[in-house]
């Protein structure tokens, strides 16, 4: 098969790493029998890239496999260009976070990634979409689009990883004034104003520390976020973070296979796989099932392993 690999080079696991990862990968592969272009790009330049990789033909319509190595918002942009399509993606977990990679079952660990890829088992799982954007983990309005934009800046001013920059970045967004309670229709009876909307592709358990049991059950998961206190709304990221939120008193869950969120405002900011993007309302949301051929362990369902030092 022809496989080309794309690395971002701003993900965090190759910004901290004391190795060099191309040439590890490159290496691994080839050592695991596969062939593979493997090339180091910018964040900005792998959705170019994985697109032309897409449509360009194979030599004799060879099987085509899209490796990407970076954080959940590197591949949702590489999976926007390969969902619908016949070629297969390829996970390498090289982000701070990596929600998708966990999801899918994948270890952190780069050599046991490779072995996935090398043992060529395919699965389709959901995707889910606003306004056409693909995305693989989340979306969300409200404060949390801001929440993460702050994230970024202070990452950005003090040299920190995501996690670290979470509290000064909470402390920055409640200053502000430019963001707003924003109003949400569901369906066509149910109008309220909240904090924040989250939609994930595939049921998340708020309790589980935001894990998906699934993700090929057809269904966005849906949580409205109750009217909270400053103090309230000031502890829900960390409460979300620990599996603390109560979703009785917390949020709201609906989980439907469409969505539109109205807002009189012309233009909202909203988050996908970490990233904020401005969008024009209404948001249509929707669940694409088995839209993406992806390479995953036999369990798809199952629990990664503890990360061990990377090895060939």
């Amino acid at each position: 098969m022809t496989v080309l690999v794309l690395l971002n080079a701003s993900a965090g696991t190759i910004q901290s790493a004391d190795y060099d990862v191309e040439a590890f990968v490159r290496n691994g592969f080839q050592a695991r029998g596969l062939e593979a272009e493997v090339r180091m790009a910018s964040g900005g330049q792998i959705a170019e890239m994985a697109h032309s990789f897409v449509t360009a033909k194979s030599p004799g319509n060879k099987p085509k496999t899209l490796v990407v190595g970076g954080g959940d918002g590197t591949l949702g942009s590489a999976a926007s260009a390969v969902v619908g399509t016949d070629v297969v993606l390829g996970v390498l977990p090289l982000g701070t976070l990596n929600h998708f990679a966990r999801d899918l079952g994948l270890s952190n660990d780069l050599g046991a990634a490779m072995d996935t890829i090398a043992a060529d088992h395919v699965e389709q799982v959901d995707v889910a979409e606003v306004n056409g954007q693909v995305f693989l983990n989340n979306s969300s309005i409200g404060i949390y689009p801001f929440l993460v934009a702050e994230r970024t800046a202070e990452q950005k001013r003090l040299g920190l990883g995501k996690l670290a920059a979470l509290g000064p970045a909470l402390v920055r967004t409640l200053k502000a004034s430019s963001w707003k309670r924003v109003r949400i229709s569901i369906g066509n009876e149910r109008s309220q104003k909240t904090l924040c909307v989250f939609v994930g592709n595939n049921f998340y358990d708020l309790r589980a520390l935001g894990h998906r049991g699934s993700l090929t059950s057809d269904e966005l998961c849906v949580y409205v976020v109750k009217p909270q206190s400053w103090l309230g709304l000031a502890l829900l990221p960390f409460k979300a973070a620990l599996g603390l939120i109560d979703p009785a008193h917390d949020v709201e869950l609906f989980r439907v296979q469409t969505l539109e969120i109205k807002s009189r405002r012309r233009h909202l900011r909203i988050a996908m796989d970490g990233e904020t993007i401005e969008a024009i309302p209404p948001l249509r949301y929707r669940i694409r099932p088995n839209a993406l051929r992806v390479l995953a362990p036999v369990r798809l369902a199952g629990r990664p392993s503890a990360s061990v030092p990377p090895a060939i």
